[in-house]
């Protein structure tokens, strides 16, 4: 691949897809995933008006943010929220373009099952299932209830699974778990489309909830394990970053300190190997995206590692900055991901 076929295959998809786009382009366009309890009635309403563009990616959560008496409720309110969506769609009043990539996060394995029946062909709306808990436990039991939603389903489907379980926190099972895990996957590695990590959950087995002015990476028991998970998963799968607890205070708008709070980690989260995040309030949203904009400088290092690597004469060469030094064999993974997030969230100019 050359430089200008690199370069028009970057402009050709920028921004452009939607849940059918394939893997290799939804795995960095999940972004900054909005979570939203499975019983707001209100959802897909919002969706077909548009009424907030940067939603992009969200989960309709069936586990820790509803009550264990409310599951059956819940359900019928996701099942309509599908059906209204896929009734727009067919009406024609929207289309699957206009539609963000929307998971369900389930809290058992029977669930997948009992869900994609009782939502029957409006199943086809949801770009797949978000999982718990994932652990040694449980592993095999939610990859063959996904298994048989693949069967069922006609459209792409993907699993996005959440390491965030106690065996996993702690160091003498840890290993275990995670090669455990691994090795699953490694049986439906194309429907995995994120590895995601419960920072919250690792926090709570500790007693430790990080303050405003601290990130995740200065609670070292915690990016201990969140590194570990980055060893092991980061070569086949993007794992994306953990929620941040702060958001924008509606009374009083002008106080940042949760958004300084948020970008310092976002950036200590993309460079220990992090992309995207879990979200919990849209105004955490935008600073997510941004945070995935590649700078000029970067994609035109990339451009330069990735003609160079198409080269076998030229391995080495100062970078387009003028100051760095840019060689195909070492940097050409990192190329290959600046590249897919420029075709997804854009280049912005360096000042």
């Amino acid at each position: 691949m050359d430089y200008r076929t690199i370069n028009n295959y970057s402009a050709n998809i920028i921004r452009n897809f939607d849940k059918n786009s394939g893997k290799e382009i939804l795995q960095y366009a999940v972004g900054g995933l909005l979570y939203m309890p499975g019983t707001n009635t209100k959802i897909a309403k919002k969706i077909i008006q548009k009424e907030n563009p940067n939603i992009k990616s969200l989960v309709l959560c069936l586990e820790d943010s509803i009550g264990d008496s409310m599951v059956e409720q819940a359900e019928e309110c996701v099942k309509n929220t599908l059906l209204t969506l896929e009734s727009a769609i067919t009406a024609k009043e929207f289309s699957v373009s206009d539609l963000p990539l929307i998971f369900i996060r389930v809290r058992e394995p029977n669930q997948i099952t009992r869900l994609v029946t009782k939502c029957g062909s409006s199943i086809s709306t949801i770009t797949g299932f978000v999982v718990p808990k994932f652990n040694q436990e449980n592993a095999c039991d939610y990859i063959t209830a996904f298994k048989y939603a693949l069967e069922l389903v006609k459209t792409p489907l993907y699993l996005m699974p959440i390491i965030e379980s106690r065996n996993v926190m702690h160091k003498p099972t840890r290993m275990e778990n995670l090669c455990y895990i691994q090795k699953q996957l490694k049986h439906i590695s194309d429907s995995v489309l994120c590895i995601r990590v419960g920072g919250t959950d690792f926090c709570n087995i500790f007693g430790i909830r990080r303050p405003i002015s601290s990130t995740i990476w200065d609670i070292h028991v915690v990016a201990d394990c969140i590194s570990d998970i980055v060893n092991i998963f980061a070569t086949d799968y993007v794992v994306s970053g953990p929620t941040w607890e702060f958001f924008e205070d509606k009374n009083n708008p002008s106080k940042t300190d949760w958004a300084s709070g948020l970008q310092k980690e976002l950036f200590l989260d993309r460079l220990n190997g992090i992309i995207g995040k879990t979200c919990i309030h849209p105004s955490q949203l935008p600073l997510v995206q941004q945070s995935l904009i590649v700078s000029e400088a970067d994609y035109m290092n990339a451009l330069q590692i990735l003609s160079m690597s198409s080269q076998s004469f030229v391995g080495v060469k100062k970078g387009t900055n003028g100051n760095q030094m840019n060689e195909s064999k070492t940097h050409i993974n990192w190329a290959k991901k600046i590249l897919a997030l420029s075709g997804i969230y854009g280049i912005k100019k360096d000042v």
